[in-house]
This record gives structure tokens, sequence and C-alpha cells, in this order.
């Protein structure tokens, strides 16, 4: 079987549920460690093996991390590379170094390289605005928290739930999708 061959029937079959849950975006996600346990039960199976570079790369004044994952076939040599980038904040998020943004950073495009390359997001991502809504309300907690980042960082309420094409009270989804947000553009927690 080629690589091409056999990363075609890995895409076909591998399964990572979204099995754990962010309380505070209240949403459903896989991490990388996840995602590993399970493609390490298809190596064995398939005669192949998996490894990561990454480094950082500067566009202008932004430091991005770059992940490769390489995919190789044990039996022939050839070899399959994806990679994927992600952005390190300018200033350490609250709570964490430069060291933990650092590695935060560098897991993300780790997760995002293999997910690109086994074609493994199959389901909605929390932040797209496909997001499946469950409609339940959002909790008294994310409201009051939304209110005070639009009063903290100057952004219009009224005007951001029209844009999120809410009208009243916001579902627990869209919520969550304001709040990851605010987090990814001002690093609030």
């Amino acid at each position: 079987m080629k690589l091409t061959e056999k990363l075609t029937e890995i895409q076909r079959t591998l399964r990572v549920p979204k099995k754990r849950n962010n309380d505070f975006g209240n949403f459903k996600y896989r991490n990388l460690e996840d995602i590993l346990e399970v493609f390490k039960k298809k190596e064995t199976e398939y005669k192949v093996s998996l490894r990561f570079e990454t480094k950082p790369v500067a566009v202008g004044s932004s430091i991005y991390i770059e992940a490769a994952v390489i995919f190789t076939d044990l039996e022939s040599g050839e070899e399959i590379r994806s990679c994927a980038y992600a952005k390190e904040p300018p200033q350490p998020k609250a709570k964490m170094d430069e060291s933990q943004c650092t590695g935060s950073a560098t897991s993300y495009a780790k997760k995002y390289a293999f997910n690109n390359l086994f074609l493994l997001d199959d389901s909605i991502d929390p932040d797209s605005n496909q997001n499946i809504d469950s409609g339940e309300k959002a909790s008294d907690a994310q409201i009051k928290q939304i209110e005070t980042l639009c009063q903290k960082h100057n952004v219009n309420q009224a005007e951001l739930y029209r844009k999120h094409r809410i009208k009243g009270k916001p579902s627990a989804a869209q919520a969550g999708i304001i709040l990851t947000i605010f987090k990814k553009n001002f690093g609030d927690d």
C-alpha cells in the first residue's frame, strides 16, 4: 500500500471525539494529546510514524510558531508534510508567562497541522459562525461578562449582538463565541 493510500485510509477511519469541556466558552473540544492517543493505534497497523518540527517565524513585527507534522511510511521512507501556524501574543496573556504562551501557540499549531493532514476536524468549530446551537440561553454570568468586556474595551454591545444576529438574550453557544472572540482579540479570561 502506498503512503497516500495509507493516509486516505487513516483519514477515513480516524475518529477523535470532543470529550473535553470548556466551561468558560461552553463548548466541547479535543486536545493534541487526545488526538495522538487515538492515532498511535494506527501507527502499527499501517506501518507509519509521525513526528513534529516546530520553529518560530517572524512576519513583520509578529512572531508565529510554525508546526510541521511529518507522516512517514516505515516501509518505503516516503514522507508527507503538513504545516500550520499560530501567532504568539505580543504580551503574555493573564496568568501565563512567556514560555507558557509559546507552549500554547506550539500546541495549537501542532494540533491544526495534524488536523489538516488527517482531515480530522470534521465537526463544526466553536469559533465558527456555523456553530450548532442547542438554543440553551446564556447564563447570567456569561451575560455579565460580555457586558463587562464591552465596557472595558469600548465595544458597542448592541452592535456586537447585531453583527452576530442575536436578538434579545444570546444563547449559550452565541455567548461562548463572543467570549472566545474577546479572549482572542484582547486576551481576556
